[in-house]
């Protein structure tokens, strides 16, 4: 039904929803796991489609691929599949998304029919923006979700203000309202920075290092 790129750095997760597409009669061309090979196979193939991880580890992210491939193929569809809610959550400067792009978490997997029905709705309609992107937007500014992540690296107050070019009290203020705004419970015996680190990996639907 139609032709597709897969991009996933994971090797047992690419394989399997390969195999998944398969099974649905859409054809894999290329299963790869970086950009540079993203770029090979869309030169090389004729590909309705690329599905792309949004996290690919050091390097080009997903959304610097879906730009890098629709330079090359105007009409190419863009899936970006990821554990993230909002691509901000993973960088808060993420670029925007190519017109036209499709944006599915991870989750939604669940329901293997809502990829089927991207993959062909892009085939035939890959520049429209009829039925959005399917991203969920955390309210939350850029400047806010930097915050955020710093408390989830585990940086201090005073690193996390000289990375932003602020002050440690603009970054304590800006952490006192994201526990705010997240209705995080305030007891003594929790620690608000735990509360944030863990608030974080919640909406990036990934697991604290180590865990």
């Amino acid at each position: 039904m139609a032709s597709v790129l897969l991009v996933e750095d994971d090797v047992f997760s690419r394989s399997t929803l390969a195999a998944a597409l398969l099974g649905a009669n859409i054809e894999v061309k290329d299963q790869v796991a970086k950009a540079s090979e993203a770029i090979r196979a869309v030169k090389k193939f004729s590909i309705d489609i690329a599905i792309i991880d949004l996290d690919l580890g050091p390097g080009a992210n997903g959304i610097d691929i879906a730009i890098a491939l629709r330079d090359i193929n105007p009409r190419i569809g863009i899936i970006i599949l990821t554990s993230y809610s909002d691509p901000r959550v993973a960088n808060p400067n993420s670029l925007s998304l190519p017109k036209g792009s499709k944006f599915l978490t991870k989750s939604s997997l669940n329901d293997f029919g809502i990829l089927i029905k991207m993959i062909l709705e892009l085939k035939s309609q890959p520049l429209s923006n009829k039925n959005g992107s399917k991203i969920e937007r955390v309210g939350f500014s850029e400047n806010q979700l930097s915050v955020l992540q710093g408390v989830a690296e585990g940086l201090t107050t005073k690193e996390i203000a000289a990375r932003a070019g602020v002050s440690e009290k603009a970054i304590e203020g800006t952490i006192t309202r994201l526990h705010s705004m997240l209705d995080l419970p305030k007891k003594p015996f929790l620690n608000p920075r735990v509360q944030l680190a863990r608030a974080y990996f919640h909406l990036s639907g990934k697991k604290p290092p180590g865990v």
